[in-house]
């Protein structure tokens, strides 16, 4: 599941963006993809640098997007506690990100000058930002937004879906293509978050040998037991009945034959777990082909499914 922080930023004293029309359009764009359980949207609106820190501690976004304000000054614009405009330095702010690599691999500040000077913003690996380089029409904004939404939510790859916006706002004709800006990792795509080699380290096939020749090795284990105890049985009977002994000796002999039922219990338990494990990794198999051609919904999910029932077979 990728989850999007959706944060809104229209301060008292700030021109109106109607921010609530692009919510709209990127969740319009998400129901519309075959795609859209993939994808998770919160949105919160006049949002304080304490709400976003609090958001970004609890919820732990994969892309937060920033629909707002910013300044020539190089500032982004947030609420205060009035929900008039809280100045934040970009610079700071690219800082103040740096907290949450971990899990935020992309950052969208859809406001005015946001990305002016490209060297104010931090920029990593395994991150990808994206922003404004001057003043932006608040339909440019949107339209880019929606666009670049419908691309990536049909399992292109950052830079992929940001060409494609990019060409979306160029065909309204007015120059306006050039203002939003891509740094960082232009190869992020969020199409599956899990690939075979995570797989493959959860569950290793040495991990299924070992499971395999464990139950193998009790099986002849409990076979033998089944002879002994069978060669036992037959023994005690027979030198009660050649001694002449009465009939609690035959039955003595004939009592260890009721271990036979647990014995059998438990190899239909091993024959079970046999069964199962063979068909675990058949079901891994088919999850790496699926891996092959993403978006996978839930995939790791899936892989701590995996895991789980690894463990509840050969406990």
């Amino acid at each position: 599941m990728i989850k999007i922080l959706f944060i809104k930023v229209n301060p008292k004293g700030t021109t109106n963006l109607f921010l609530d029309v692009e919510e709209n359009n990127i969740e319009s764009a998400r129901v519309a993809s075959a795609n859209r359980d993939y994808f998770e949207i919160k949105s919160k609106g006049a949002v304080t640098k304490d709400m976003l820190h609090s958001d970004l501690e609890s919820y732990k976004p994969d892309i937060l997007h920033i629909s707002g304000h910013g300044s020539e000054e190089g500032v982004l614009y947030f609420h205060d506690e009035e929900n008039y405009k809280k100045e934040v330095s970009i610079e700071m702010f690219s800082e103040f990100i740096q907290n949450y690599k971990p899990h935020l691999k992309c950052v969208f500040m859809n406001a005015c000058f946001s990305l002016m000077k490209t060297s104010d913003f931090r920029v990593t690996k395994d991150q990808a930002i994206i922003g404004m380089n001057t003043e932006v029409p608040n339909d440019t904004a949107s339209t880019f937004s929606k666009a670049f939404y419908t691309s990536f939510f049909e399992g292109k790859s950052i830079s992929d879906a940001f060409k494609t916006a990019i060409d979306v706002v160029g065909i309204e004709g007015f120059g306006e293509e050039s203002i939003p800006v891509l740094l960082g990792n232009t190869d992020l795509q969020f199409g599956q978050n899990t690939d075979e080699a995570s797989v493959l380290t959860i569950i290793p096939e040495e991990n299924f040998t070992i499971a395999r020749t464990k139950s193998k090795k009790r099986k002849r284990d409990f076979h033998i037991l089944i002879v002994v105890t069978v060669l036992a049985s037959i023994g005690l009977v027979v030198t009660s009945l050649l001694n002449d002994q009465d009939t609690l000796f035959t039955l003595v002999g004939i009592m260890p034959l009721g271990l036979i039922k647990w014995i059998k219990d438990k190899l239909d338990g091993i024959e079970k777990s046999l069964s199962l494990l063979e068909m675990l990794e058949n079901d891994i198999s088919a999850f790496l082909e699926r891996l092959k051609t993403p978006p996978i919904p839930n995939a790791d999910e899936t892989v701590t499914n995996i895991k789980q029932q690894f463990w509840d077979i050969v406990k």
